[in-house]
C-alpha cells in the first residue's frame, strides 16, 4: 500500500499471514480476532481475488456469458464498483487445507507396524522349523560317528 505516495511494507509478510490464517482455521478461531490475546483471523485481512468484469478486459475476455452469470451467482456483488471478494468467503475452501506431508517414515509407520506384527505371529513356528532343519543335517550320535571323526583327524596329520 502507498502512504503519502510512498510504499510501505506490510506489518506481516504474506507467508506468515498464510500460516496464521491456516492456524486460525484449524483452531476454529477464523472469523473473529481478539485484540487482547492476538488469537484469531479477521476475514477482511484475506487477499482479495479479482472477479471477471462484464466488459471485455484481459481478465474476463475469455469467459462466455454463461460462465460470467454463474460466477456472479456464486459471488454476489454489493456494488458495481466493488468487483473483489474475499478468498475465504466460501466455506468450502476451508476444507481444502491438508495436514502436513511429514516424512515417508512417519506416513508409513502404521503399515510397517502391522507388517511386523504379522511376521511376529509366525516367527516362533519359523524358528522351531529352522532348528529342526539344522538338527536333521547333523549326523546321528553313536560310536560309528565318533570312529569316523577320529579316522578323519588321523588322516589329516
Amino acid at each position: 500500500k502507498k502512504v503519502n505516495d510512498k510504499g510501505r511494507n506490510p506489518a506481516v509478510s504474506a507467508r506468515v499471514a498464510a500460516d496464521l490464517r491456516k492456524k486460525a482455521i484449524r483452531s476454529g478461531t477464523y472469523g473473529f480476532f481478539d485484540r487482547e490475546t492476538g488469537i484469531g483471523w479477521d476475514p477482511l485481512w484475506d487477499a482479495p481475488i479479482l472477479v471477471p468484469s462484464d466488459n471485455n478486459n484481459a481478465i474476463g475476455a475469455d469467459l462466455n456469458d454463461a460462465t460470467r452469470q454463474h460466477h456472479q451467482q456464486q459471488h454476489p456483488m454489493q456494488s458495481e464498483q466493488n468487483r473483489q471478494i474475499l478468498a475465504a468467503s466460501n466455506p468450502g475452501k476451508i476444507s481444502s487445507i491438508r495436514p502436513p506431508k511429514e516424512s515417508k517414515r512417519q506416513r508409513t509407520r502404521e503399515s510397517r507396524a502391522q507388517k511386523i506384527e504379522a511376521l511376529l505371529a509366525t516367527a516362533d513356528d519359523k524358528i522351531e522349523e529352522h532348528r529342526l532343519e539344522l538338527e536333521s543335517k547333523k549326523p546321528p550320535k553313536g560310536i560309528e560317528t565318533e570312529f569316523k571323526l577320529a579316522m578323519a583327524k588321523s588322516k589329516n596329520k
